[in-house]
Order: structure tokens, then sequence, then C-alpha cells
């Protein structure tokens, strides 16, 4: 929606955001959304937003690492005018303007560390000793990331050349075991730049022709190659061999030919796209959330790290089976969201009071009531005799709770009150299941609530439907949650058979 307002417009209306709750009721959850207390502000120049930083980080930090990470910026598009000095310009970068984030980021795209750019603010929380303090701004980013690996020793480090110095390749070996490899700039080499050829003698060798210095006693390898431009890479565990051949576009002759490329470059940009993965995944799907105030895209570029940190460990742990497109992953979570807490609005306490004047004679054994208000595997299961309903005590019923054990009216619509909290729920679910029912195909939920096994209560309606299972008879039960039919009869049990994973 171009604004927030819209989904709640009377030409734009978007049933399952309004139907959650009323256009007031979002404005003054918005105007009230704060992470911090605002009279006890320390002078962190990101006060407001840290509590929130510092739990999504401690999260990103408990991830199973991987053995390779990238360190690069990340930016949080912002052109407000309140975030003053915080906001920040980088021309490389699609989005120009905004916050500005270094992050280490896996291969694979998943952050395990970031950290916010607040000018001299920005290492408040991080120490150093005296020869990390005399590095500079990019050395001591990445020594501030690289601190927090879980089992440093032989993990590998890729950088930009914003970051990349000699003094940082060795002091990450020597003190920390972690290898690095990184392009560096000309007045970083220390020396070096003197035996390796420049770039106009190397672009009479042509491209693909590079040429390398090692440094024995550091255990430093710089590699100088040509490509369309100069490019110069630094590493402390890998060099140019084996030689690598990549395909480059060539303008002369309009079409694509193999060149030889070091085994050094060829390291450096497969390790290195992390971060710029997980930014293009961000920008798919961006959290949109516009305001006055500067930390509300923050918190927006958090939630979206969450979000595809999660679908990338989804990813990960499936070896198997097709993984779910991202799209998909974030919708089912959105209608997980929206559906969590919808079947039990009120508190155990009121339904206890509410179903102790309704049972009033001890007929059979009750279960208590941590398992009886659980809302989970309450599945009815039809039985060839007659039972007095434990609920309203009116009628005979077939029906029996295969977890509680005592028999529930199916007329009175028993089953579904007796474990739930909310009374006004069962005239809300006729209305909203009628509306359901007319539909030729019903919307079939996600699996994350299919299998939950929390608040799946059969409902009784007036009309017949299709069996969303078997799809072979007509039946009048309606899982309240789902909003499908499905059979319950003696001889198939289509209603336990959906909600039960194979």
């Amino acid at each position: 929606m171009p604004a927030y307002i819209d989904n709640w417009s009377k030409n734009y209306r978007y049933e399952k955001v309004a139907g959650i709750m009323t256009l007031k009721r979002f404005q003054l959850l918005r105007r009230y959304f704060h992470f911090n207390d605002n009279l006890k502000d320390d002078g962190d120049r990101y006060y407001k937003v840290r509590p929130l930083l510092k739990r999504i980080r401690e999260n990103c930090l408990h991830v199973e690492e991987e053995t390779r990470f990238s360190i690069d910026e990340m930016m949080v598009p912002h052109k407000g005018t309140r975030a003053g000095s915080r906001k920040q310009y980088i021309k490389n970068k699609p989005k120009k303007w905004g916050f500005k984030i270094f992050v280490r980021a896996g291969v694979s795209g998943i952050v395990y560390d970031f950290l916010i750019y607040g000018g001299d603010d920005t290492f408040r929380f991080n120490s150093f000793t005296d020869e990390e303090n005399g590095m500079g701004l990019g050395s001591k980013v990445v020594l501030a990331l690289a601190k927090s690996i879980r089992q440093p020793a032989c993990k590998v480090l890729c950088f930009d050349n914003f970051f990349t110095s000699i003094e940082l390749l060795q002091h990450l070996r020597n003190e920390y075991g972690i290898f690095s490899l990184g392009t560096i700039r000309q007045n970083r080499l220390r020396g070096a730049e003197v035996k390796l050829p420049t770039d106009k003698n190397l672009k009479k060798k042509g491209r693909g022709f590079h040429a390398q210095v090692v440094c024995n006693k550091n255990k430093i390898v710089i590699v100088k190659w040509l490509d369309n431009k100069c490019v110069t890479v630094a590493s402390t565990y890998i060099d140019s061999h084996p030689i690598q051949v990549v395909v480059r576009y060539k303008k002369e002759e309009k079409r694509k030919a193999p060149v030889t490329c070091p085994n050094m470059i060829k390291e450096y940009n497969t390790n290195m796209g992390g971060v710029d993965l997980s930014d293009m995944l961000i920008a798919l799907y961006r959290t949109p959330f516009r305001g006055h105030r500067w930390y509300l895209p923050i918190f927006s570029q958090m939630l979206d790290i969450c979000v595809n940190n999660a679908w990338l460990l989804y990813r990960r742990d499936l070896k198997r089976e097709k993984p779910k497109p991202l799209k998909t992953f974030r919708f089912e979570i959105c209608e997980s969201l929206l559906r969590f807490g919808r079947t039990a609005k009120n508190n155990t306490s009121q339904t206890n009071a509410s179903s102790t004047k309704t049972i009033q004679k001890p007929v059979a054994e009750r279960p208590p009531d941590a398992i009886r208000y659980d809302q989970v595997a309450h599945y009815p299961t039809l039985t060839p005799n007659r039972g007095r309903c434990m609920h309203c005590t009116k009628g005979q019923t077939k029906f029996l709770c295969q977890k509680c054990k005592i028999r529930l009216f199916e007329i009175c619509e028993s089953l579904l009150r007796f474990g739930r909290t909310a009374k006004n729920n069962t005239s809300q679910t006729n209305a909203s299941s009628t509306k359901t029912i007319q539909k030729p195909v019903a919307e079939r939920p996600p699996d994350a609530i299919r299998y939950d096994q929390v608040a799946h209560y059969p409902t009784l309606t007036p009309n017949r439907g299709r069996c969303m299972h078997c799809t072979k008879g007509q039946t009048k039960f309606l899982c309240q949650k789902c909003k499908i039919r499905l059979c319950l009869l003696p001889e198939r049990n289509c209603f336990l058979a959906y909600h039960t994973q194979k």
C-alpha cells in the first residue's frame, strides 16, 4: 500500500489487516511505540533503539556459524531531517542516504553480528588494546566484529579496501588466529608497491596478467591483477596459485572470452558477497515503516534481518525437500501472527468462572484445568454409543474428546466452548464460516498453522460443504481455526487425519 491508512480505506481496504484492529487502534499503538525510557537518556546517540539492537544482536550471535565471513557496510534508507548527523551518505550504494551499519555475514547471507555507525559513539560498548586504538576506523570495525566469532582459529574474514591494512591482517592472524583476505589501497602497501609493477606497465602486459609479492616474515601475500582495471589484494592464508580461468566480456571483440585469474581473486569474489546478498533479500520485500521519528526505519531493518535470517536457516536445515520461496515464508509468518490468539482472547481465569457455573454435576472424571485449557490436540472422536454431554448436561452425544476422554454435545457446540475462553466467538465463527463456504475454493492454511495442534475445534454449521481432506463427501463440520470443512464420521475421521503430520 502507498500509505498504511489505505489498508482501512474504502477503495483499497485489505481485510486481513483491517479485520485485526481499527485504524484508530493502530495509530494509538504506533503513537506510543518506543523501545527505551526517554527520561533516562545517557547520551548514547542510538539510545532510543539500543535495547532493540542489543536483543537482536544477542540472538544473531547464538546462530551456528559458518567458517567464512565478509564484513561490509549496510545502508538503512532514510532521508528524514530529524536524524541529524546519524544520517550518512555513501555514493556507491543503491540507497545512498540513511543509517550506516557495519555487518558481519556468512557466505549464505546470514547476519551474525553488526555495529551501527555513530561517529565518536560507534565503539561505546567495545574495548580495545592500546595497539588496536592506534588503528583507523575501518580496522577497529573489523576487530570489533571479529571478537564475537566463536572459535576464531582458522576462520576466514573478507573485507574491501575501506577496512584492509597490512597491520590489520597481521593483528588478526597473530592475536586471534583469524585468516583474512581483502582488497587494499595503494597507499597502505607499506613498501610493497615498489616491488609491484605500476598500473601503466601492467596494462602493457594485457588483461589477465598478475604480479605477486610475498613477505615470509609477516606471512602476507600481495597480488596485483589486471581486469578492466588494476586490482590489488592482500591475504594471510592464500596466494595466486593455482591460476583460475574466468569469463569476461571484451568490448573490442564484442563477446565473452576466458581470462586468467589468480586464485586469491577467485576466493575473494566467492566469499565477499554475504552482506550484499543480505541487502538484496531485504530490498525484495522491505517492511514499510515511514514516519517522522528517525528510529522507525532502523526497527524496520532489524525486523527484515530477523525474517531473512530465519528463512536462510530454514533453507540450511531443509536439505532434502525443496524450500519455500522467501515471499511464501514471509506470508506464512504473517498468517501465523494474524491467527495467533484469535481463538482464545480472554484469560484462562475467565473461562474457569464461566465453565464452573455451567458444569454443576460431576458425572465423570474431569481433566485438570492445565489439560482442559491447553488447546493442544483436542480432537473429537465419533463413538458407537451415546452419553451425557459434560458441558451442557442436556443431551446425549456420540462425540468424545480424544484427549480429555469426556463426551461433548455437537449440536450445542459444547465441543467448541469447553476448551475455549471467549463466549462470543461462536456467533462470530458462524458468520465468518458462512462467508468462507460460499467461495468455490477455500483458502488452505499454511503448514505452520495446520500442524500446530493448538485450538483446532470443530464447529457445526447449518449448511454442508466439500471435505478439504478426502474430497469425497459433504460435511457440516468446519475447523474453527483453519476455516475449512472436514469429515467427522465413525469410518472416516478426516478432522484428525488432516491435523496430524505424517
